[in-house]
């Protein structure tokens, strides 16, 4: 694998593919989004596909022959065998936000080594926001303006934080579920609870903005990747609700998680 100081560099380069994509979205977004239904009832725009397009053939140069598993791509059954180390992209998580207006959009990068997510690159165009995690190189945000794109000097480190009393619990706006709100009730979460879409909830809990985010319902390896690597590059960590870790490449189950949560510095 990279170094310390590789993984840096790359991190900032795909940072920056990530935003060019933002760019994009946000002009479709201008010019008012071309809105379809997937086989699986879920939407997907022109700005999801441009975006992807954008995002394969920058990858294409960054990292030739590094395996990318897509959603886009995915869904029209073209995933690529991703082997033992491979890029995860959604290029526009949050879509249903993206078409009701909303800004929680995100458009995510991870990098997989043996099942692992080793490197994330989480940005977030509606806010001007790109944050970046690797192995061993911890993680960082850039705060610019929105459209822009980020130059090295913006990025500054950030961390999960030391809990208070009274957790902040992110959760899914249009995903949550009875199983989550237990789950928080078992944990004695009390304080505040936050329905927050797309993968912009990892940047939140491994920036120290909020504890805990945990998910019960059905979410794929582009949904987690990026973010997933962001958190631990940050201090924290992603699990099973029993435990367990989250792995990637799981061909025989479709690409598919299960329930995970997403923790900051969190005694468990």
């Amino acid at each position: 694998m990279l170094s310390s100081a590789g993984f840096r560099s790359l991190s900032f380069h795909l940072s920056v593919l990530a935003a060019e994509a933002g760019r994009l979205i946000l002009d479709i977004s201008r010019r008012g989004a071309e809105v379809q239904e997937k086989s699986d009832h879920s939407p997907v725009t022109d700005a999801d596909i441009a975006a992807e397009e954008l995002l394969l053939a920058g990858l294409g140069r960054l990292l030739p022959g590094v395996p990318v598993l897509a959603e886009e791509s995915a869904s029209r059954g073209e995933a690529p065998l991703p082997g033992s180390t491979f890029l995860v992209v959604d290029p526009l998580d949050g879509t249903r936000e993206f078409v009701s207006g909303r800004r929680e959009y995100t458009v995510n990068i991870g990098l997989v080594s043996e099942g692992r997510p080793v490197l994330g690159v989480l940005h977030v165009p509606a806010y001007g926001r790109t944050y970046h995690g690797a192995e061993s190189a911890g993680a960082a945000r850039a705060l610019h303006e929105v459209g822009a794109l980020p130059v090295e000097e913006m990025f500054e480190p950030i961390r999960t934080r030391t809990p208070p009393p009274g957790l902040m619990a992110l959760t899914s706006r249009g995903h949550n579920d009875a199983a989550t709100e237990a789950f928080l009730d078992k944990l004695g979460v009390v304080g505040e609870r936050q329905r927050i879409g797309s993968a912009y909830k990892f940047a939140l809990v491994a920036e120290g903005s909020a504890d805990i985010y945990p998910r019960f319902g059905p979410t794929m390896e582009w949904d987690l990747a990026a973010g997933h690597a962001l958190i631990l590059a940050a201090g924290g960590d992603v699990l099973s609700p029993e435990g367990e870790p989250v792995r990637y490449g799981k061909t025989d189950e479709g690409y598919r998680n299960h329930a995970f949560v997403a923790w900051g510095r969190v005694t468990r």
